[in-house]
């Protein structure tokens, strides 16, 4: 992306993993984003949409999140559903069904990559959210590299720092190892910490990897952008936490070290390549959500 279309704060070389970095995009000026576009896109991709759920939008409660019983068999019928209800669609890997889509990604990305000494991103997917006015998405931490780039409407972000008692070790290991979705335990007190961001078209936010977050809409309907990648580093946050995750719930043991680097962790890093390509499927349970 050129700087005409993409605006990065003086400092993000310095902050990147380790603070959230705010930035501008022109994402929402694109047409890709128009309703006849995305609806196209469904129409022409409706197995791209992964979920359509809803919740009780009036309170922090992971258990209200749930199936809608809607189909994306037809578009115009579901956005007119997610306009008055309180629905969340998420369309998933649409790069790889419209290569413009994945033209505009890339690009951003490599911005963020020339801005960023060291920073190298690979497995990038980009995916839309269409939300209703009011929704919310709950307390939740997700597995790869994330950013949000915001395109319609207005919401409020609350994110949280990726340790205890945020994010505890086991709560993460459980998502890698797919036991437990995206969800995890949620207390009020921890927005003391949150940092809140009221994000508006044309507003993208990254933030360090695995940090919780949770989400409200405005009262217009919301259109939104993620990203997700993987990088070195990321990876290898993986391959530890995967590890120490079947060594706790499959073995009852706990783990000494979260170390990514060192003889201990190639050891973890063989074992956790060696049991997924194995016997994870009969021994630990699957339930995964993307948001």
């Amino acid at each position: 992306m050129t700087e005409d279309t993409c605006f990065l704060p003086a400092n993000i070389a310095e902050a990147w993993d380790n603070e959230i970095v705010r930035i501008r995009h022109r994402f929402a000026e694109s047409p890709l984003f128009s309703d006849g576009a995305l609806a196209d896109l469904v129409a022409k991709n409706p197995d791209a949409v992964r979920e359509i759920a809803t919740m009780d939008p009036g309170r922090e409660d992971a258990r209200e999140w749930r199936d809608s019983g809607l189909t994306a068999a037809d578009p115009a019928t579901l956005f007119d559903a997610v306009a008055s209800g309180a629905l969340w669609v998420n369309i998933g890997h649409v790069g790889a069904r419209d290569s413009r889509y994945q033209a505009l990604l890339d690009e951003l990305m490599d911005t963020l990559q020339a801005a960023v000494p060291g920073f190298s991103c690979f497995n990038r997917q980009l995916g839309i959210l269409i939300s209703s006015p009011n929704a919310r998405v709950y307390y939740h931490a997700d597995v790869p590299g994330q950013g949000l780039l915001h395109i319609r409407g207005e919401k409020r972000i609350w994110l949280y720092p990726g340790a205890d008692p945020f994010l505890k070790p086991e709560e993460l290991e459980r998502i890698i190892t797919t036991a437990a979705g995206e969800e995890i335990a949620y207390d009020p007190s921890f927005d003391e910490a949150a940092t809140v961001i009221d994000l508006t078209p044309g507003d993208g936010l990254f933030w360090p990897l695995n940090w919780p977050h949770r989400v409200v809409n405005g009262k217009s309907l919301n259109v939104s952008a993620t990203v997700e990648y993987h990088t070195r580093t990321s990876r290898r946050h993986f391959a530890m936490n995967y590890a120490n995750g079947v060594m706790r719930q499959v073995f009852g043991l706990t783990p000494k070290s979260r170390a990514i680097e060192g003889p201990g962790f190639w050891t973890k890093a063989a074992f956790a390549y060696a049991w997924r390509k194995g016997r994870i499927g009969t021994l630990l349970p699957v339930a995964h959500r993307s948001r």
